[in-house]
């Protein structure tokens, strides 16, 4: 029996590592396209800001903003400058050229670096101060010149990198998850290994060390999803915290309460699928966008169909937003019917929902949300869990998880 499992580990080790490899160099292949993409922008009519009615270009404008004249027939002058990124892409080593005449040479800088060569100034990012513009936003610099006559730019070139975030790449998405499933995969190859051995306490060190990758592991996707929502940092460490104490409360084995805590990261993995202007939207979303999100459900279910080590991951990203009323989506599941797993999530996923600041509104007070609860017991919520969680607000625990 031990030589069996023994080769089947070996197994196991071999094709996962073998899968990440080549993961790995489809990802490295992915950033080198996404990383390469060189931009040039020719401005032939100058302006002292940026228009604000375009989204997919890359603006410059400059200004003088004072001269003082020097005793030598030279004068200086200040100008103040905006680059503006409104493509969907980030900008980096960008560097803009401009005709200067005779005689000009460069005093002082800030926030740029700056020279002149062959009668043209080239003004390039400072390391530090704005080395990368990200996508829908803009950099402001000065520049200080010693010139004998007033100069007039009408013109300018720009070149820079447009640098496509790797997490709008459906291609990316799904290597990632492949790659995390083949690594949990192989870690439960080591977790399997150390249950047959009958040395208990070595297995028991080895579990816990196991189980400790797979948190971390999955904490750090946690994140990954999480960082696709700017309103939405934290939010999947959260849930997973209120979920795990629940199952606690409610005298489930310590296995059960991990697993839960599991299903509660991975709740929203289907939001990888989903665009970042749908997700980060400000104003209303329309009929169209608002499906969109709902497919994060079943989109989610479709990325882990082939990852059943722990069903209740799988249960929590299908069936989290059910309703215990039957109106939820997708399935339109009711009561005992939704999972106990999905319905735990549900709670902690509204709860975390109603205590965080939201672009379209403040978080609830602690009063209100009580409140909430109390009057959706029974009809978004499942009326047996909704005692656990108030307790767990009235004595604090929330705020400490």
């Amino acid at each position: 029996m031990r030589k069996k499992f023994g080769k089947l580990k070996i197994l196991m080790i071999c094709f996962s590592s073998s899968l990440i490899i080549w993961i790995l160099i489809a990802l490295f292949s992915i950033y080198q396209n996404y990383n390469n993409n060189k931009k040039v922008s020719t401005f032939s009519q100058l302006s002292t800001k940026p228009p604000v009615d375009r989204f997919d270009r890359v603006y410059f404008a400059i200004s003088k903003s004072n001269s003082w004249s020097e005793a030598n027939d030279m004068n200086l002058f200040s100008y103040e400058a905006i680059l503006a990124n409104t493509t969907d892409k980030d900008l980096k080593d960008w560097c803009i050229k401009l005709k200067v005449p005779d005689e000009t040479s460069v005093e002082n800088t800030w926030d740029c670096t700056a020279y002149i060569e062959d009668n043209y100034l080239y003004i390039k990012a400072e390391e530090i101060a704005n080395e990368k513009i990200l996508s829908k936003s803009e950099t402001h610099f000065g520049i200080l010149l010693i010139s004998e006559n007033d100069l007039i730019f009408r013109s300018a070139v720009i070149t820079a990198r447009l640098c496509k975030r790797l997490t709008s790449n459906t291609l990316f998405v799904i290597c990632f998850i492949m790659s995390v499933i083949s690594l949990i995969a192989a870690i439960y190859g080591f977790v399997l290994q150390g249950i047959i051995k009958n040395q208990a306490a070595i297995t028991k060190q080895r579990q816990e060390h196991d189980n400790q990758i797979i948190e971390q592991t999955m904490k750090t996707f946690s994140n990954f999803i999480d960082n696709k929502d700017t309103y939405t940092q934290g939010h999947s460490t959260r849930v997973a915290a209120y979920v795990r104490e629940m199952a606690k409360r409610m005298g489930l084995d310590k296995q059960t309460q991990l697993n839960m805590y599991y299903a509660g990261l991975m709740h929203d993995i289907g939001k990888l699928t989903i665009a970042d202007d749908v997700l980060n939207k400000t104003s209303r979303l329309s009929t169209e966008e608002w499906n969109l999100i709902q497919q994060h459900t079943t989109n989610g279910a479709m990325l882990l169909k082939n990852f059943t080590i722990l069903p209740e991951i799988n249960d929590a990203v299908l069936y989290h937003h059910e309703r215990f009323d039957g109106t939820g989506y997708m399935n339109r599941m009711c009561g005992k019917d939704i999972p106990l797993v999905a319905r735990m999530v549900g709670i902690a996923d509204a709860y975390d929902a109603m205590n965080t600041n939201r672009c379209y509104r403040l978080k609830f007070s602690e009063e209100r949300i009580i409140s909430e609860l109390e009057r959706c017991r029974g009809k978004q919520f499942d009326p047996d869990l909704v005692p656990y969680l108030i307790s767990m607000i009235k004595d604090g625990t929330v705020y400490r998880l």
